[in-house]
């Protein structure tokens, strides 16, 4: 006498009866959620460790995915074991006919956790990637990447939650990818009676002094005879001299502090160099201008 038929002895059922069938499923279905609570468990550690050492993980997710099915599979499986299968064929004889209606109606889902196993096996992204999604213009760092679904914090600490079948067709830029270092332009207007190569020379000291300040690339540019920070003319406008330059920063994080830095760092050194900016001239002289009515009026 197994287990089962032991305990259905102490409830006075047998096993052929709707009672027998019940108590077998109850067990069966305790059973599973123990043992995908300890999978579950297991692979959060797993996981955990791997992230800390900045390993991948997104196989051992799938792994774990892939055990829970089974477990599930083999608990449904022992609930319609032995004799008891025989009072459920007639209900699996229409199976066949669920299972078109429910491929027709769940074609999204599908997509999605086909679209998920895709994401996690290839890894174009990762827990903790800085991405862009293109379509979307949204930019954040990747918190959890699910069968279903993909969690990304954006900077205004707002939670997206995409679906896989959209992440894995959309166009994705992975700032952490491989190299996370960022080249980002700053552009700078000038006056025309301002000395362009004074504004030049405060942007590049600007930009070197910056403690950010990447060395590595510098270093780079000079080995290939190019000026490790290049500012250029870019375009005359009505207003002014646009002059432009190209920061390379460690990570995208670093290019923003590094951005509003460099600019306050020019603004205050222009006016030592004799340089306006040329919306400064323009607004005084449009306040010169209605000065100039007003006297006329």
């Amino acid at each position: 006498m197994n287990f089962f038929e032991k305990l259905l002895d102490s409830f006075g059922a047998d096993r052929d009866t709707v009672l027998g069938a019940v108590l077998r499923a109850a067990v069966t279905a305790a059973l599973v959620a123990v043992l995908i609570k300890l999978i579950s468990a297991v692979f959060r550690r797993i996981e955990k460790g791997r992230r800390a050492r900045g390993q991948r993980f997104g196989y051992i997710r799938l792994l774990k995915y892939a055990l829970v099915a089974l477990v599930c599979v083999g608990g449904v499986t022992a609930m319609f074991s032995g004799s008891a299968k025989n009072a459920v064929s007639a209900v699996l004889a229409s199976s066949g006919v669920a299972a078109v209606v429910l491929s027709i109606a769940c074609q999204e889902p599908i997509g999605n956790l086909c679209s998920g196993v895709i994401i996690i096996l290839t890894s174009p992204f990762k827990i903790g990637d800085v991405i862009r999604h293109v379509g979307l213009g949204e930019t954040g760092t990747v918190e959890e990447v699910t069968l279903r679904h993909t969690v990304i914090r954006t900077f205004e600490n707002k939670r997206l939650i995409i679906p896989n079948s959209d992440m894995n067709k959309a166009a994705i830029e992975n700032s952490s990818y491989g190299d996370s270092k960022v080249c980002f332009p700053l552009e700078f207007s000038i006056t025309y009676g301002s000395d362009a190569d004074a504004a030049m020379q405060v942007i590049r000291n600007a930009i070197q002094r910056h403690p950010k300040y990447d060395e590595e690339k510098a270093e780079e540019a000079l080995a290939a005879g190019r000026d490790p920070v290049e500012v250029l003319v870019n375009r005359l406008e009505s207003s002014g001299i646009v002059l432009k330059v190209w920061v390379w920063a460690e990570s995208l994080g670093v290019s923003n502090r590094m951005k509003s830095d460099i600019y306050l760092e020019v603004r205050r050194r222009f006016g030592f160099a004799g340089v306006e900016f040329a919306h400064r001239a323009h607004l005084g002289a449009d306040k010169n201008a209605v000065q100039s009515d007003k006297e006329k009026g």
